[in-house]
């Protein structure tokens, strides 16, 4: 629910929505590269690997792991080739069907982060690997900075 009230020239808004708090990885490194990750909401598997295999032939990016972060068409995506932050937002804007909540609220940031916890009993599953055109710059222990954070219940 979202009551609205406008006093003057300034709007008050009270929001009432159902929260789950998640734990999530961030993109950015202790060197200030970043890793690449991408969010996409109801996109079929087919469109999201098409997608992620054009940027990855662009870029000869290493390989891409894609999630499936919840049923049935919510899917996200690390690729573990480390960049400046420029690139990877260059990278990830040339990504068809990319979540732009998720794009938008990164860039604003200055990085991005995906969900690793359960939400609404829907834990990030591992669906499949795109095979990579170069090496790794990184590896998932490298990646130091977490966030604790609330989300919408339901979305």
């Amino acid at each position: 629910m979202i009551k609205r009230m406008t006093v003057g020239n300034v709007r008050v808004t009270f929001t009432i929505a159902h929260i789950t708090k998640v734990v999530g990885v961030n993109s950015k490194l202790d060197d200030d590269r970043h890793i690449l990750m991408w969010d996409f909401d109801n996109t079929p598997l087919s469109e999201v690997k098409e997608a992620l295999r054009r940027v990855q032939s662009r870029f000869l990016l290493s390989d891409i792991y894609i999630l499936r972060s919840s049923e049935p068409s919510n899917y996200i995506a690390y690729c573990f080739t480390a960049s400046d932050w420029r690139r990877v937002v260059e990278i990830i804007a040339q990504t068809e069907y990319i979540d732009w909540n998720f794009f938008k609220y990164g860039v604003y940031r200055g990085r991005f982060t995906l969900r690793v916890s359960a939400k609404n009993g829907n834990i990030p599953k591992l669906v499949t690997r795109l095979e990579g055109l170069s090496l790794p710059d990184c590896e998932p222990p490298d990646l130091h900075s977490w966030v604790r954070y609330e989300t919408l219940k339901g979305g």
